[in-house]
């Protein structure tokens, strides 16, 4: 049928023009949330809101700033497995300060297996609590693989954050392989750290006034999900989750992130 197309396109004196097959782009929800050491506002368990939110959701990637694991009544209670076990999805875990009790740091979960990870320490002054970068490869297809990376930088010292903002876009602004970066960063869009990241990231957020801070006012935008910044990547359906403000004293941030 499509010689036979041709050729009667020819016999008139026109060009045959066929379309291109086009590939399908690959859409990634994302979700972000610092649950504050998995303790509520009242000092009880948050853990059920946060499945009961990643359910409602439906990402395939979530990060977790403040996730602990630690010892109570001498068992060992891995806040990141519990939520693990009850979503199933794949995780990893970056301890940043490890003590008798347990340890707190960051987390990811992915929907696809996580190939490899890497935890790397920030800088920070000396007696300033540990930070680290947490990065996940995730194989999304064979048409697909990026790094997920999840920091929470030190909200008590502006020159430790700006240090570990730096070293962060230095080590992942020139990445070959797509990026998506989420953090909970201690300061606003106009503050010095976020500088770091205009030039080479893409904020989901961009202009957005939503307070990530429970307690904050228009304009505290404190925790983001970037993209670097590559020619086949774009983001859309940013928001603020506002449903559960007695979970933690941050809202958990949602935003789909398109490969073209």
């Amino acid at each position: 049928m499509k010689k036979l197309i041709q050729f009667l396109c020819l016999l008139a004196g026109l060009g045959c023009l066929t379309a291109a097959p086009t590939e399908k782009s690959r859409k990634v929800k994302v979700l972000s949330f610092n649950i504050r050491h998995g303790e509520d506002n009242w000092g009880d368990s948050n853990l059920r809101t946060v499945i009961q939110l990643i359910r409602e959701e439906k990402p395939q990637l979530v990060a977790f700033q403040a996730i602990d694991s630690i010892e109570t009544a001498g068992k060992i209670r891995f806040q990141l497995r519990q939520i693990a076990m009850q979503t199933g999805m794949y995780f990893s875990y970056g301890a940043s300060d490890v003590t008798e009790g347990g340890s707190q740091g960051v987390g990811i979960l992915s929907a696809w297996p996580i190939e490899k990870t890497q935890k790397l320490v920030l800088p920070g002054s000396p007696g300033s609590d540990p930070r680290v970068l947490l990065c996940g490869l995730i194989r999304e297809s064979e048409k697909l693989t990026f790094r997920f990376c999840n920091a929470r930088l030190e909200y008590a010292s502006v020159i430790d954050r700006a240090l570990q903002a730096a070293y962060i876009n230095q080590l992942l602004g020139e990445s070959i392989q797509p990026v998506i970066l989420t953090m909970d960063m201690g300061v606003k869009p106009n503050e010095q750290p976020y500088f770091s990241f205009r030039k080479n990231w893409l904020d989901v957020a961009k202009g957005s006034q939503l307070a990530t801070w429970v307690e904050g006012l228009p304009g505290d935008r404190l925790d983001y999900i970037l993209v670097l910044n590559q020619k086949r990547v774009r983001v859309s359906n940013y928001k603020v989750i506002r449903d559960y403000p007695e979970a933690s004293d941050h809202y958990p941030i949602v935003a789909t992130v398109e490969f073209l």
